[in-house]
């Protein structure tokens, strides 16, 4: 009777595991039908929807005939427009007295306050910054006032096409220091620092020039403080379109 229970039990155990094993392949197989049904679903294309997709972009680029599944070879004629032109506003080459338009509009609260004036030349306009709103005496980093100057300037003349002339002046009085040697050092570090500035903020490098002029064309009386201050001074000069710049894209007056 022991015996008979031993092999009752075992023959139950044996079982009972192969129970279990047709449950996990039992899963196993609906998982894998799972997937196929999702996989077969996934693969079936809307035809409608592509064969309007297709056509669209047939139509668009050109091709012949309108619809390559409707029993056309697919194949797109060449073209200048089958790649769409990119959306790029060039510079433009605008007249003297548009600029000077713009550039007062700007700049008029300095210009009302007297900080900042405006002239026109054989060369163009000219923007005059003064150094009592640009730079501390003997230096050439721009200070907060100048740069919004600048960055506002910046605006109108990142979209033109003209020629830019960046001329740095100081007075006579001789300096010599650790920086500036002269001040020639100096006039060019002033003007170097506004261009770099206008061309960190979108200006074309091609367009500017940059000089240095010391104290060699002064504005005013060197033997007065006040005739001193004027010639201490950066000018922005926009002039008439070179036509040997690299960036020229159009020429107007």
């Amino acid at each position: 009777m022991k015996l008979n229970k031993k092999n009752n039990f075992q023959h139950s155990s044996h079982g009972s595991e192969k129970d279990r094993y047709l449950v996990t392949y039992a899963d196993l197989i609906t998982l894998l039908l799972g997937l196929f049904v999702i996989l077969y679903a996934s693969s079936q294309v809307d035809q409608e929807k592509f064969k309007e997709i297709s056509s669209a972009l047939t139509k668009y680029f050109k091709s012949q005939p309108a619809n390559p599944i409707e029993g056309g070879d697919g194949v797109l004629e060449s073209g200048h427009r089958a790649i769409p032109e990119p959306m790029i506003s060039p510079r433009e080459a605008k007249g003297i007295k548009e600029v000077e338009n713009q550039a007062a509009t700007v700049l008029k609260d300095y210009i009302a306050k007297g900080e900042i004036s405006l002239r026109t030349s054989s060369e163009g306009l000219v923007v005059v910054l003064p150094e009592k709103l640009m730079f501390r005496s003997g230096k050439a980093e721009i200070q907060p006032d100048g740069i919004t100057v600048i960055d506002s300037l910046a605006k109108i003349l990142s979209t033109l096409n003209n020629t830019i002339f960046i001329d740095g002046h100081t007075d006579n009085t001789p300096i010599r220091t650790f920086q500036y040697e002269s001040n020639w050092h100096l006039s060019v570090a002033r003007a170097l620092n506004v261009g770099y500035r206008l061309i960190s903020l979108g200006v074309s490098g091609d367009n500017i020039v940059i000089r240095g002029f010391a104290d060699k064309r002064p504005v005013d009386d060197n033997s007065t403080e006040e005739g001193r201050a004027r010639n201490r001074r950066v000018e922005i000069t926009i002039s008439r379109v070179d036509i040997n710049s690299p960036a020229k894209v159009s020429q107007s007056d």
